[in-house]
């Protein structure tokens, strides 16, 4: 019951979240230069189009009804026409085609950080002020320093000047290789259902560079929160009594702190999210892997409003959505937070 009352809750916070979001993108349209009807028609719209779309926006009605005009079409996909990202494209169709490929370069990445993180903090915690614990630490601290981007190019710089051409040096696939068949949208699911095995093994080549360069950048802050949050955890009452009733080191470190120590790694993570879709961008753009945060760039190098409002709306929505997980898995793993 505790759990359910805790969900209920974290889900009107979401939502109220959420409407937040609507009001502040809805506000930055009426703040952006030109005429908002324009930019949501194609190129060769007329002017009847244009008269036409103005009266179904309402732009002639109270603002509290442009209000309402405005969150019917963002929750129903008709958010416009981008005229220099995809001209004439609906912006939806954009989204729809370029997300996927952004959401499996983070969901991987974010796997791999998670998963190295931790298996890092616990060892570093374990090996708390020997020269192991220094190695972990300064190799932490010293990529804690270093931009995603920048890590991108140390890549390709090592491509170009080294005659060690192991790795492909930009894109998300080979330029001659045809797109999977389309089946989810995911590159490598529709690759891997279709059974187009050179083209998902192309892929996953491909992705080599900018997930490691995706793992770094998260990884470090999950590495640092939890080794502190290990030795925090080992300094407690039911530690000691563990130990006192004879229980093995990796029994305690495993079965005990390990579950203690893990919530605040993953709050870590959820908050680091919206820095980790920034990131995204950068690496993107630096690595020419054309997913929605390169189209998001392109897009504010062209002022295509319509897709920029679009973005912003939906990296908010993604970021609440992964906060709300965290949450659930948070109230999961300790009962103490869903009392609160």
């Amino acid at each position: 019951m505790a759990l359910l009352k805790f969900t209920i809750r974290r889900l009107i916070i979401s939502f109220i979240t959420i409407f937040g979001i609507v009001i502040i993108t809805f506000l930055l349209t009426k703040a952006l230069p030109g005429d908002p009807v324009w930019l949501r028609l194609p190129e060769r719209a007329t002017l009847e189009d244009y008269y036409a779309e103005r009266a179904r926006m309402g732009l002639d009605r109270p603002i509290f009804y442009q209000l309402y005009i405005y969150i019917i079409d963002l929750f129903t996909g008709n958010w416009g026409y981008s005229y220099t990202v995809a001209q004439d494209t609906p912006v939806w169709s954009v989204v729809a085609y370029y997300l996927p490929r952004s959401l499996e370069l983070m969901f991987i990445s974010m796997f791999f950080a998670i998963s190295l993180g931790i298996l890092c903090g616990k060892f570093a915690a374990k090996k708390a002020g020997t020269i192991w614990d220094y190695i972990i630490r300064l190799f932490m601290y010293l990529l804690l320093s270093i931009p995603g981007f920048v890590i991108i190019i140390f890549f390709i710089q090592l491509y170009v000047y080294t005659p060690f051409r192991i790795f492909p040096l930009s894109g998300y696939k080979t330029l001659y290789f045809t797109d999977p068949t389309y089946i989810t949208g995911f590159p490598l699911i529709d690759s891997l259902i279709s059974g187009e095995m050179y083209l998902f093994r192309d892929l996953l080549w491909h992705l080599i560079i900018p997930v490691s360069a995706m793992t770094i950048v998260q990884m470090v802050a999950i590495i640092r929160q939890m080794r502190t949050s290990m030795l925090e955890t080992l300094q407690m009452d039911f530690i000691r009594t563990a130990k006192a009733k004879g229980c093995s080191n990796r029994t305690i470190l495993n079965k005990h702190a390990l579950k203690n120590a893990i919530p605040p790694v993953i709050t870590i993570s959820a908050m680091g999210f919206p820095i980790v879709m920034g990131g995204m961008i950068g690496v993107e753009v630096a690595y020419h892997y054309v997913g929605i945060g390169f189209m998001f760039r392109s897009a504010v190098l062209n002022s295509d409003y319509p897709v920029i409002v679009a973005l912003i709306f939906l990296f908010s929505l993604i970021v609440i959505i992964f906060n709300f997980i965290a949450d659930l898995i948070i109230g999961l793993l300790d009962p103490r937070i869903r009392i609160e």
